[in-house]
């Protein structure tokens, strides 16, 4: 009896990955899921109801505090990307024939058979006893565990090419809870990464879920470090920064990233629909999915409480639900930033610190700036048409109007800043709305834009 009553339990907790799907598009509500509790999600979490990507219990709820476990997680990504299957079309040495711990009788075999080749290369596998391959379907993951799977998902995509060693060595740093050690020594660096277990004795990085391996670099600071030889150090801490300056996982305003907090439903759909967001402003998402994600129906607001015109407060606010002008969630065709965490990078300065863009017939600029050690932004944003910026600093927001540039502002402390042009007066008739964003960071005020 009692092994008949953990079977049903264990598929209980499955079940709101197996419901029958609904119909396309269905209009879906959750008793327990409302704007004042779950506004940061409540767009993701409908948009991926609808789509059948993560879906309710019978009762109604949709329990977006329950925590999701790797075959969860694997499913998940298996239903949003239907085109995305590498292992189904490895061949040779990438190809992996099965693991250890997911027999044909697991209730997610096909869709981890289907995903996972050998192409994912760091905090996806361990060993058995006997030297197997294991893929602990079912352990809870955490933020950690979960970002370093990201690290090898989609070809390695989500990773920023563009930022360089010290840029990720500085972003990384500045994580509270994300432990780095640096070396000067080429033979300490080495003995460090061999010392703490992190191998196995054939190479494969070891799963672990109660601790944050450190990550290794070589430099003597933030300022002045590089990556070694530790492969896993480098991924970790590559996918690490590329999370945070993209906006699908970050720290929050305190610099904790909250490496051992294991991933809930209402953030594992948010994260999912940040990715598919990257993708399709990257233009890659025809490499992965067939499946539009559009809003319709019951719930599918964002829980903005605010918008703004582009007149321009010049204040940054904390209000995690706060929509720059009415930008309606997070969806491909969003007008703004629907959450404190979003920054978005799809636009790089060149190296006199300016971006220049046809917003008609390119999108918006969105961008990000990393201060490190300067104390003082100066933005500036140049357009013939009115074009106003949002700004954010670690996930406070403000609304400058083209009218307030250039302006000169404090970064002590913050880690990151988003910025992001909206047109005031969109018209599809324009041929062109051409903008020009540069930024100038300094160590001390400018003298030229201190105000009389």
């Amino acid at each position: 009896m009692r092994k008949i009553r953990n079977r049903w339990l264990q598929w209980l907790l499955v079940l709101g990955l197996m419901l029958p799907a609904l119909p396309a598009k269905a209009a879906v509500q959750f008793s327990d899921v409302s704007a004042q509790a779950n506004g940061w999600a409540l767009n993701s979490i409908y948009l991926m109801a609808q789509n059948q990507v993560l879906t309710g219990y019978p009762d109604g709820t949709f329990r977006p505090g329950q925590t999701i476990s790797k075959a969860e997680w694997s499913t998940m990504v298996y239903r949003l990307f239907d085109k995305y299957r590498p292992n189904l079309y490895a061949t040779g040495l990438q190809k992996i024939d099965g693991f250890a711990d997911v027999s044909n009788q697991h209730w997610a075999y096909k869709q981890i058979s289907e995903l996972y080749s050998h192409s994912f290369n760091w905090g996806v596998y361990g060993l058995s006893a006997n030297g197997g391959l294991m893929f602990h379907p079912d352990i809870q993951l955490t933020r950690l565990q979960l970002a370093d799977l990201l690290y090898s998902f989609f070809d390695t995509r989500l990773v920023d090419r563009r930022l360089s060693p010290n840029d990720v060595c500085s972003v990384v740093s500045n994580f509270k809870d994300i432990p780095v050690k640096l070396f000067q020594d080429k033979a300490q660096y080495e003995e460090a990464s061999r010392s703490d277990g992190r191998y196995s004795p054939t190479g494969i990085i070891m799963m672990t879920s109660n601790d944050v391996l450190p990550t290794l670099f070589m430099g003597s600071g933030s300022s002045d470090c590089s990556f070694g030889t530790d492969g896993f150090s480098n991924a970790q801490a590559s996918i690490l920064a590329s999370l945070q300056a993209s906006g699908i996982m970050t720290s929050d305003e305190g610099g904790y990233f909250r490496p051992l907090d294991k991933v809930t439903r209402a953030e594992a759909v948010t994260i999912l629909n940040r990715i598919y967001n990257y993708l399709y402003k990257n233009y890659w998402l025809a490499d992965y999915s067939t499946i539009e994600l559009e809003s319709s129906g019951t719930g599918s607001g964002s829980g903005s409480t605010g918008g703004g015109s582009g007149s321009g407060s010049g204040s940054f606010s904390n209000n995690p639900n706060q929509t720059s002008y009415g930008g309606g969630g997070l969806g491909p065709n969003s007008g703004g930033w629907s959450n404190q965490s979003i920054v978005n990078v799809t636009d790089y300065f060149n190296d006199q610190g300016v971006i220049t863009k046809d917003l008609q017939k390119n999108g918006e600029i969105e961008t990000a700036v990393l201060p490190k050690e300067k104390r003082y932004l100066t933005i500036d944003l140049k357009s013939i048409e009115k074009v106003d910026l949002t700004v954010i600093l670690d996930g406070k927001m403000a609304y400058l109007s083209q009218e307030e540039l250039p302006k000169t502002i404090s970064v002590e402390g913050v880690q990151i800043v988003g910025l992001r042009t909206q047109q005031r007066n969109p018209n599809p008739l324009r041929q062109s709305v051409t903008a020009t964003l540069s930024v100038k960071l300094d160590l001390n005020e400018p003298q030229t834009t201190k105000k009389k």
